[in-house]
């Protein structure tokens, strides 16, 4: 037994003594030790930990979605990059579709081209960008992102080909994610597509593009004709396509809308599915 230690000549016992019986009145209040307030970081300041953003839970699905009954069970919830992302989901096929809306629009505006594909054998995944249609608003994320989370939860189903359709700001996020995707998707079709759009870059994109892809504009909008011409000419895989329509029609309208160019680009787009994706 170690001699005790004495301070200024007296023992020190009394201080050891007193000190053990807080140490035995702390560790018996509550039962244990005190839980971390996070757990991954003890050491995060409770400022810190405040700050964190919360994912929110996936939404149930909204009825009468596209004031339409039938899309109740058609809803679906998946992972991105800032919280959850949904989309329409239609059709059994082992090739999929992914859809990226135009600016102001959300899935809704891919339905009557998302019914037929699916009819055709097709399964349909129309998107909602973060923050649109029923997806939780991303901090600081890119639309392209957005759609490379699509891309890894339809594979998630099994399937056995991806492809990525966008009409104008989505034609820039499926050019942008088409060059990114590891593995690669299978085809990608861009429809009215401005070559940049926040601060993504789909002219940088299209030479590091490695799989089939189309571009479709209208001739009406010498804007969007010009800047399909010039990634065309950008793209450098051998099975590229473009279809320079006649008319003024924009997005997804080439394919929704009965009106000039509007036969010309569902034609194109048919035959480029059927050549590179078949259902």
């Amino acid at each position: 037994m170690q001699p005790a230690v004495r301070v200024g000549g007296q023992t020190n016992m009394k201080r050891i003594g007193l000190g053990l019986l807080a140490t035995v009145l702390l560790a018996g209040c509550g039962g244990k030790p005190a839980t971390p307030a996070n757990p991954a970081n003890p050491a995060t300041p409770a400022a810190t930990r405040a700050a964190e953003p919360q994912q929110q839970a996936a939404p149930s699905p909204t009825d009468r979605r596209c004031a339409d009954p039938d899309l109740n069970d058609k809803q679906v919830a998946f992972p991105g990059t800032g919280g959850f992302l949904t989309g329409l989901l239609l059709g059994t096929g082992r090739t999929v579709l992914v859809l990226a809306p135009q600016a102001s629009a959300d899935a809704c505006s891919w339905l009557s081209w998302a019914r037929q594909e699916a009819a055709a054998g097709y399964r349909v995944l129309a998107l909602d960008f973060a923050g649109e249609g029923r997806s939780q608003r991303g901090t600081g994320g890119k639309a392209s992102a957005d759609v490379l989370s699509a891309v890894a939860y339809v594979r998630s189903l099994g399937v056995e080909r991806v492809v990525l359709i966008g009409a104008s700001r989505g034609g820039t996020a499926v050019l942008v994610a088409a060059a990114a995707a590891d593995p690669p998707v299978t085809a990608v079709v861009s429809l009215s597509a401005p070559d940049t759009y926040a601060g993504e870059s789909a002219a940088a994109a299209a030479p590091r593009i490695t799989v089939p892809v189309l571009y479709v504009a209208a001739t009406g909008e010498s804007a969007f004709a010009a800047a399909a011409q010039t990634m065309y000419d950008a793209t450098t895989d051998p099975r590229r396509r473009i279809a320079l329509v006649p008319g003024s029609l924009h997005g997804t309208s080439l394919l929704t809308i009965t009106a000039a160019g509007a036969v010309e680009a569902t034609k194109a787009v048919t035959d480029f599915l059927t050549q590179t994706a078949p259902s």
